[in-house]
């Protein structure tokens, strides 16, 4: 008894999660999960997403190991949802944008534009306004398994131009896909143009478009966008959610303990990258001041404006699904709660 007590002691303690749990060894199947990001190889974010499957594969002592791919590793980024549902996919690591015409309440997810000052305040409602929980509600409909939010930081607009208010947008040609700001830029009287991001740099290096809607200043830098535009725009428009999901029929399927590793090891990503993506955007920022690139960033009264055309937008969506209804209701309360709106 003393030698088998002493054997299960030992097989725990080698079993101690690097994220946060302990993980009882156990004999059974290996668990094997295939999962796609919506980033290349080389983004931060995605290096994020292999780190988590990298700590659950340390945490689970081999047994749950994930095949992690970048965008475009089996299906373009905007047919994740499909691909899960027919079983190519275990899960994903995205954007709820990316399926905006699938639905209403994915565009509400998906970014809430200029309806928060930050995205600190934009988290806080995912946690503490009950986000999480209609998130889920929305997933479980197309049979997914919401698991959590994933940091993402305030956006900027590389720019051709300068763009000092809502009235500079007005016959701007602006790059920006599907969703939220799409239809929040276009009704500024911007020209949003749709292109597939492998498209942008050129067509902004050549003037086919004045400006685009990408990623956060760090992000931008990243894949050169600054060296085709010398303003970098920080009208507080863009404030997108990314999140992890799988298949609810796989996530059903696991085991309580390989549950609550995944959930732990996703709250670790969000609470790595959040430092990562910040220190990158602020080491771009001042790159920008050396290489010439002009920070412009809006005044209160003109992200007011943007403001207005978001609860505009926000308010036609929900009217549009019962789901879609509860998500715009909730922001609506958190905002109150907040003093601003």
């Amino acid at each position: 008894m003393k030698r088998r007590s002493f054997l299960q002691a030992g097989a725990s303690a080698l079993a101690v999660s690097t994220i946060g749990a302990p993980f009882v060894l156990r004999a059974q199947s290996p668990i094997t999960l295939r999962m796609q990001g919506f980033l290349a190889s080389s983004a931060t974010p995605h290096k994020a997403f292999e780190a988590f499957a990298n700590d659950l594969k340390t945490a689970s002592s081999g047994r749950v190991a994930i095949t992690v791919l970048p965008a475009g590793g089996a299906v373009a980024a905007t047919e994740t949802l499909n691909a899960i549902s027919n079983g190519i996919l275990d899960g994903h690591y995205s954007a709820p944008s990316f399926f905006a015409s699938r639905d209403p309440g994915f565009t509400l997810l998906g970014d809430t534009a200029a309806a928060y000052d930050t995205v600190d305040q934009r988290d806080r409602w995912f946690r503490e306004g009950g986000g999480i929980a209609l998130a889920r509600e929305l997933y479980d409909k197309y049979g997914l398994h919401y698991v959590d939010q994933v940091f993402w930081p305030s956006e900027h607009i590389p720019s051709r131009r300068a763009i000092r208010g809502v009235d500079d947008l007005k016959g701007i040609k602006i790059r920006v896909p599907p969703g939220m700001i799409a239809e929040v830029i276009g009704r500024t009287g911007a020209s949003v143009v749709n292109l597939p991001g492998s498209e942008v740099f050129n067509a902004l290096q050549s003037g086919v478009i004045d400006a685009t809607d990408w990623a956060s200043p760090g992000q931008n830098q990243e894949i050169g966008l600054y060296k085709a535009a010398k303003f970098s725009v920080n009208a507080s428009h863009s404030m997108p959610s990314t999140e992890v999901s799988f298949s609810k029929k796989r996530w059903d399927s696991l085991p309580a303990e390989v549950k609550t590793l995944i959930e732990n090891g996703i709250k670790k990503m969000n609470a790595d990258l959040q430092p990562q993506l910040r220190d990158i955007d602020n080491k771009a920022l001042a790159q920008m001041a050396t290489d010439g690139v002009q920070v412009i960033t809006w005044d209160k009264a003109e992200v007011g404006k943007l403001r207005a055309i978001t609860a505009k937008v926000q308010s036609e969506l929900g009217e549009k699904n019962p789901i879609a209804k509860k998500i715009f209701d909730s922001h609506q309360a958190f905002m109150k709660r907040l003093g601003i709106a």
